[in-house]
């Protein structure tokens, strides 16, 4: 079956069969990563990371995923076969606390970037935050309103998502952490941007949806907020006025 960008398919509770290569593929792209976020994360990642217990060996399937997340916040994985989900389903999914892993592994020519989300990033980067409840009450706000939004405001609501979760800052104490899991995922960019290589503004709703999202280069700007109720706040203001 050919799939175009926006077919979505959904295979709930499928287990792979990983070669022997992709799972060489996780456990260096997982060595290689953790010394970043742990000198890196912010804390909630870090929390998060903890209570999931990922295998630094192997790629999870996605039974051992659900049973860690499921019971805390409600949400589950679901297989897809699609390499980069088009907005409208990934929404749809989203309105249900289901959110979709692809199938699709990284080649070692891709280790330090991928302009495409793969496994690693799905599940290293997003899910460790997917077992708390406070991370998820914020994914929350996102289906709501960019299911009843225009198109104009889809590609807003889209930046805004893509600066703060995907590739979001944030303070804590006197420090600047990686909160977007884009970067928890990216060995090239998170070590671009912590070094101080990428300019940095404010989060907020006017500064966001004045730029582009940077899918096949780094980031050309990045922005931080000062916490995460800071920024479900900072979001509402967009939201509410939908």
């Amino acid at each position: 079956m050919t799939l175009h960008r926006n077919e979505t398919v959904a295979l709930s509770g499928r287990d792979l069969a990983f070669s022997q290569a992709q799972h060489a593929v996780w456990r260096d792209l997982y060595a290689r990563q953790l010394p970043n976020v742990q000198k890196y994360a912010c804390a909630e990642y870090l929390q998060g990371f903890a209570l999931l217990g990922l295998s630094a060996e192997r790629i999870p399937q996605l039974a051992e995923l659900n049973t860690a997340i499921t019971p805390r916040t409600g949400w589950r994985t679901v297989r897809t076969v699609v390499r980069y989900s088009d907005a409208v389903p990934w929404y749809h999914h989203f309105a249900k606390r289901q959110f979709l892993i692809t199938d699709y592994m990284r080649e070692r020519h891709e280790m330090d970037f991928t302009p495409e989300p793969d496994m690693f990033h799905d599940i290293f980067g997003h899910l460790p935050f997917m077992v708390l409840p406070g991370y998820t009450a914020l994914q929350e706000l996102f289906a709501p309103a960019f299911l009843k939004a225009t198109p104009q405001q889809r590609e807003n609501i889209k930046r805004l998502a893509w600066f703060s979760t995907e590739f979001g800052l944030i303070r804590q104490g006197d420090q600047t952490k990686v909160f977007g899991a884009g970067l928890l995922s990216s060995y090239g960019e998170i070590q671009h941007v912590m070094q101080g290589k990428t300019p940095v503004r404010p989060f907020t709703m006017e500064n966001v949806i004045g730029y582009e999202k940077a899918i096949y280069t780094f980031n050309e700007v990045l922005f931080v907020f000062d916490s995460v109720e800071a920024l479900k706040a900072e979001l509402a203001r967009y939201f509410d006025a939908l």
